[in-house]
């Protein structure tokens, strides 16, 4: 059994490939976001939901660990 991490060694431990795809994706959305809450078109709240969930993914994905494989004897 693999003991339990803490905060900070789940934050600088390492993401597994997926999840670094999902933050890049979520940081693309959020940065989307950014960019039309520029536009005077675009309504607010659609810019808001964007930001949200972008950052939403980039947060969730960098708590995802790395499983070691342990190594047989």
């Amino acid at each position: 059994m693999q003991p339990k991490l803490t905060f900070i060694k789940r934050l600088t431990s390492e993401t597994p490939a997926f999840f670094k795809r999902a933050q890049l994706f979520g940081f693309g959305l959020a940065g989307v976001g950014t960019s039309l809450s520029t536009v005077a078109g675009i309504p607010s709240k659609l810019c808001t939901i964007l930001i949200s969930v972008g950052t939403t993914i980039a947060i969730v994905s960098q708590f995802a660990v790395k499983q070691l494989q342990p190594e047989n004897s």
